[in-house]
């Protein structure tokens, strides 16, 4: 998981490089709210009584992973906005995928 959101930031990088600023802080913030969406997977199994409050936290980091998906039609043509969006996604179904399991540190 934490190799995941480095790549999301060199992602970030390489675009703020090669395609544009907008494009470079759009990522930069979908990978801060992946990465408080990590903490949030990780703190899950240690408090039982916040589980409430951290799903609608986790609903908050999808639905916004989900606009920045929708954002992304603005600018088609930037392959690094894709990919750091495809991270992600696929970022996001891992995690929710290892907090059912119980082992959100991986």
């Amino acid at each position: 998981m934490r190799a995941m959101l480095l790549m999301m930031l060199v992602t970030a990088g390489m675009t703020a490089i090669f395609e544009g600023s907008e494009q470079a802080l759009l990522l930069l913030v979908m990978t801060g709210f992946n990465g408080q969406g990590y903490q949030i997977m990780c703190a899950s199994h240690d408090d039982e009584e916040a589980r409430e409050n951290n799903a609608r936290k986790l609903k908050a980091v999808e639905i916004f992973t989900a606009v920045c998906g929708f954002i992304s039609f603005y600018w088609p043509q930037s392959v690094g906005l894709n990919v750091g969006i495809a991270l992600c996604l696929i970022f996001y179904c891992l995690g929710v995928r290892y907090m059912k399991e119980g082992t959100a540190e991986a």
